[in-house]
C-alpha cells in the first residue's frame, strides 16, 4: 500500500489541476476574445444596448462594451436577436468566428449562421426550472427618508423588502412595505403590510401559488386586512433580460374597520409580476401587484400595486424610485393610499 501511494503522489498535483479545470469549465465555460488581444473566461449573462454582462470567478460581475469584443463562445441555450424588433434565434451554442466582430450561432438543428456583434445585438439565456439541490437567494431592500423643515414641517419614511428563495421547483417570495408620513405633526399615512407567496412549479411554465397577506393601517377606514388564497399561475417568460408571471387566486379575506365593524368574504384576485432590465442590467423597470373583487357585494375593488425603476450604482447599491398605490372600495368603508418615494437600497 505504501509503495502504491509513493507511486501516485508525484502525479497528485496534476490530477488536482485537471479536476479544478474541469469544475471551473463546467461553471464558467464561456470565453471572450477582445479586439485588443485580451481573453476572458466566465459566464455570459446578457448582451443589451452594447453592454455584455459576464460573471467571473476572479472579478465578480463585469460589464464589457460589446463592440470591443472580437468574438466569443457560449455553451448554453440562449436567444439571439440582431435588434429589439428582429426575429429571435433560439440557439444551442455559439462558436468563435475567424471574422473579427462576429460569432457563429448554432441552432437546435445544428445549422450554423454568422452574426455580427453590433450595438443592437441582444442575447439572453433562458432560465430553466429544474430540480437542483442548491438554494438560490436573491432580492432587494429599499429605504428612504425625507425631511422638510420649511413653513410646513414634512417627514416621510419608507422601507420595502422583496426576497426570493428557490429550491428545487419551489419558489418562495416575501414582500414587506412600511410607510409613515407627517405634515405639521399630523399623520397622513401610516401603515405596514407583509405578504408570503409559495409557488410550486408543475411544468417549467405552470405553477400553483399559495399566498398569505396581512395589512395594518392606523389612518384609513379599514384598520386591518388579511387574506389566504391559492390558485394557478403561469410564467409567460423568464430570462436574464426580463420576466413576467400571472396568477389567479381564490381568497378568503377578512377586514376590520376603525369603527369596529368586520366583514368576511371570498375574493377573486389576479396577480402580476414583471421586470425588465436595460443598459446591461444597470437599469431595472418593474411592476407588481394584484387586483380583485369579492364574489358578493362586500368589496367592489381590491387594488395593490407598485411601479418603479432602479439604477445600479455598484453591484449591490441602487437608487430607487417607486410609486405605490393601495385602494379598497367596500360597502362598509374605503381606503386609498398613494405614495411616491425616492430612496436607496441594496440588491443581491
Amino acid at each position: 500500500m505504501t509503495k502504491y501511494l509513493l507511486y501516485i503522489m508525484p502525479y497528485t498535483r496534476y490530477l488536482l489541476l485537471i479536476l479544478f479545470l474541469t469544475l471551473s469549465s463546467s461553471c464558467f465555460a464561456d470565453t471572450v476574445w477582445m479586439k485588443n488581444g485580451d481573453q476572458l473566461s466566465g459566464s455570459i449573462k446578457v448582451i443589451d444596448r452594447n453592454k455584455m454582462v459576464m460573471d467571473t470567478k476572479y472579478a465578480g460581475t463585469i460589464t464589457i462594451k460589446a463592440t470591443e469584443v472580437k468574438t466569443f463562445t457560449l455553451d448554453q441555450p440562449a436567444v439571439v436577436k440582431n435588434d429589439l424588433y428582429a426575429e429571435k434565434f433560439f440557439i444551442k451554442q455559439i462558436k468563435p468566428s475567424e471574422e473579427p466582430g462576429a460569432i457563429i450561432i448554432v441552432d437546435k438543428k445544428d445549422q450554423e449562421q454568422t452574426v455580427s456583434i453590433t450595438n443592437n445585438l441582444i442575447l439572453y439565456k433562458q432560465k430553466i426550472n429544474e430540480f437542483i439541490d442548491n438554494i438560490t437567494f436573491n432580492g432587494n431592500i429599499k429605504g428612504g427618508f425625507f425631511l422638510d423643515k420649511g413653513t410646513k414641517k414634512t417627514e416621510q419614511y419608507m422601507l420595502d423588502t422583496n426576497i426570493f428563495v428557490k429550491h428545487n421547483l419551489w419558489r418562495h417570495n416575501i414582500l414587506t412595505n412600511f410607510r409613515r408620513n407627517f405634515k405639521n405633526d399630523n399623520v397622513s399615512t401610516y401603515y405596514y403590510s407583509a405578504q408570503y407567496n409559495l409557488d410550486k412549479f408543475i411544468t417549467p411554465e405552470f405553477f400553483w401559488q399559495s399566498s398569505v397577506q396581512y395589512r395594518h393601517d392606523w389612518i384609513e377606514a379599514i384598520n386591518s386586512k388579511k387574506s389566504f388564497g391559492s390558485g394557478p399561475g403561469y410564467q409567460l417568460w423568464d430570462n436574464e433580460l426580463s420576466s413576467l408571471s400571472l396568477a389567479l387566486l381564490l381568497n378568503y379575506q377578512e377586514m376590520h374597520y376603525q369603527d369596529g365593524d368586520e366583514s368576511r368574504h371570498p375574493l377573486g384576485t389576479m396577480r402580476w409580476d414583471y421586470q425588465r432590465f436595460f443598459n446591461g442590467k444597470a437599469i431595472r423597470l418593474f411592476t407588481n401587484g394584484s387586483i380583485g373583487r369579492s364574489f358578493n357585494h362586500s368589496v367592489s375593488l381590491d387594488l395593490n400595486t407598485a411601479i418603479g425603476v432602479s439604477y445600479k450604482l455598484t453591484d449591490w447599491f441602487t437608487i430607487n424610485s417607486t410609486l405605490n398605490k393601495a385602494k379598497d372600495k367596500t360597502k362598509d368603508g374605503n381606503s386609498n393610499n398613494v405614495n411616491y418615494n425616492l430612496g436607496v437600497g441594496v440588491t443581491w
